[in-house]
């Protein structure tokens, strides 16, 4: 894995929630660390197929949580 700015993780992270959106329901799209790098994080309301989904886009890695439905309190 290379070493991913933030600036980096920042210009994928709408990419990635975007393909992600179009396979399930996404709840949440954010920038998270891995290590020394940065990385997208993307929580999703139901699993889907991974195969689906890309492990980097553009050299980022892309993170996929379930997480479930959430609520605004």
């Amino acid at each position: 894995m290379s070493n991913v700015s933030i600036d980096q993780a920042r210009r994928v992270k709408p990419k990635a929630g975007e393909l992600a959106r179009r396979c399930g329901t996404v709840s949440g799209v954010g920038i998270t660390k891995l290590g020394d790098s940065y990385a997208v994080k993307v929580n999703l309301c139901e699993p889907v197929p991974t195969a689906s989904l890309p492990d980097a886009i553009d050299g980022v890695t892309v993170v996929y949580e379930v997480i479930g439905r959430t609520a605004a309190r």
